[in-house]
């Protein structure tokens, strides 16, 4: 009976041939299918199955993976290198950080000075090794604010000095005669007459008046009289910027 089944296929049951694997007749396959057989990384595992391993195992060299003893001597030199910045950055801390911030401050260091600096002069220097006549324009440019605050007063008159009209010999002689004014008189203001044409008649001299101001020629008068001088050393003027210079004058 069993000859007979090997003979016959038993799906359609034609005749076999001997050694055949399948059905001429129909295609079905004569021979037992082979048991399946489980994947090579999951069949021959063993008792390594419960471990949890993954498959990277059995296709790459286990050795790639680096030991917990490889991993420990990595470790340690980045653990040594985090030790030394922090040892750094606290020495560097202690260094400029000790009196706040910045450097530390040398305990030699001077203290801000305290003491008063001497102010620049307020009246500008005249050169006195310029020619006489430079200097004494130069002086009337200095006189200049103080005496516009004379203007429409009568104030005391001492002298009139300059070359030639003036009644000096030379500039050079007129500026020695101011500066003997100068000298008695420290408040003195030198007017150049070329810049009060309201004032004076005649340009390029220089006035020398004091800085005594009154509403009338009186005052000036009396207190040319209480310094003893004569009328032709000290007079009244009237200091104007407009007007005629010819009704500003008044003598003892």
């Amino acid at each position: 009976m069993s000859d007979e089944k090997e003979s016959h296929c038993q799906s359609c049951g034609d005749d076999l041939l001997p050694g055949a694997i399948y059905c001429i007749g129909c295609g079905a396959p004569l021979l037992a299918p082979p048991e399946q057989h489980r994947p090579l990384f999951v069949d021959e595992l063993g008792d390594d199955a419960t471990t949890g391993r993954g498959t990277r195992g059995y296709f790459f060299d286990d050795a790639a993976s680096p030991t917990p003893a490889q991993r420990k001597g990595r470790t340690a030199p980045i653990l040594v290198m985090i030790v030394v910045l922090v040892l750094v950055a606290g020495v560097l801390g202690f260094i400029f950080g000790k009196d706040g911030t910045g450097p530390l401050q040398s305990e030699a260091e001077p203290e801000p000075s305290t003491s008063p600096t001497s102010e620049p002069s307020s009246v500008p220097s005249v050169d006195p090794n310029a020619p006489p006549e430079d200097q004494l324009l130069r002086i009337s440019r200095l006189d200049t604010e103080a005496a516009t605050k004379l203007i429409g007063t009568w104030i005391p008159q001492l002298a009139a000095v300059g070359a030639g009209d003036g009644g000096d010999a030379d500039w050079q002689q007129a500026l020695t005669r101011y500066q003997k004014i100068k000298t008695a008189h420290p408040e003195a203001l030198l007017l150049d007459t070329g810049e009060w044409p309201s004032s004076y008649v005649k340009p390029g001299m220089y006035a020398v008046v004091l800085p005594h101001p009154s509403d009338t020629s009186t005052p000036a008068l009396e207190w040319c009289v209480e310094q003893g001088l004569s009328k032709s050393d000290c007079a009244a003027k009237n200091l104007e910027v407009s007007g005629d210079p010819t009704d500003n004058f008044d003598a003892q």
